[in-house]
């Protein structure tokens, strides 16, 4: 979903940039990631790195499909972890996009591959301020597993973006934070500081993350590191 345009709210820019709300949104999200980062104990170093491919096409001004492919390497457990996820976006508004999305996810479980079957939903919301994009979506899943019981998950995320396009790769850091509601109660927090840019039909990206997951009674945090290409055909 790109963010080029204010849609939702495009006279309520110019007051909030002289009120100089950007400046405390971008203090107010590295604040958080510090205290999120410091107030809990994190393992020394990037103890995963998640690799990303994904393939995209629009079909017509309302539908476009996407295949997604995602590794997961953990330093201790190797190649523990991947999935195979398709998509299929229909663009109501040109704020409002739902989707309907299947995983098929494989794992490492004590020696064997375990597999996950996920149909999920998801509305996704943005609008521009200023120079800056806001993005909210909100996904209910489905997990369906072959060694547990079935159940639901929600996950709900808010990615803020600068519209800055530095040079011709029109390069952009983002902020990102992302909750999972698992059997009514928070069960893991994502934070992201990543860079995202775009030449030409390919679309680049790296990012730094600290996953909690909150395991008995504590929060146990991992940094993790993520490369992606995504390309649109």
């Amino acid at each position: 979903m790109d963010c080029n345009k204010g849609y939702l709210f495009p006279n309520l820019s110019a007051t909030l940039k002289k009120a100089g709300f950007f400046s405390i949104t971008l203090v107010a999200l590295m604040t958080l990631f510090s205290r999120n980062t410091t107030a809990q104990e994190i393992e020394s170093g990037i103890s995963e790195l998640w690799q990303e491919l994904y393939v995209y096409h629009r079909l017509n001004g309302k539908w476009s499909g996407e295949v997604l492919f995602n590794n997961l390497y953990s330093s201790e457990l190797g190649n523990y972890d991947w999935f195979l996820e398709g998509k299929v976006t229909f663009h109501a508004k040109k704020w409002l996009d739902v989707e309907a999305m299947y995983r098929h996810e494989f794992y490492d479980f004590n020696g064997s591959k375990v597999h996950e079957y996920r149909p999920m939903m998801r509305l996704s919301g943005k609008t521009t301020i200023g120079n800056w994009c806001f993005r909210n979506r909100h996904r209910l899943e489905l997990r369906m597993f072959e060694i547990a019981d079935t159940r639901f998950r929600y996950r709900t995320d808010l990615k803020v973006k600068p519209n800055w396009k530095w040079t011709s790769l029109k390069i952009n850091p983002y902020f990102q934070e992302e909750i999972f509601i698992d059997r009514r109660k928070l069960s893991r927090n994502r934070i992201y500081g990543g860079v995202e840019a775009k030449w030409g039909r390919v679309e680049p990206a790296i990012y730094m993350l600290v996953q909690s997951d909150y395991l008995g009674n504590s929060w146990i945090n991992r940094l993790v590191g993520g490369v992606v290409l995504g390309i649109e055909l």
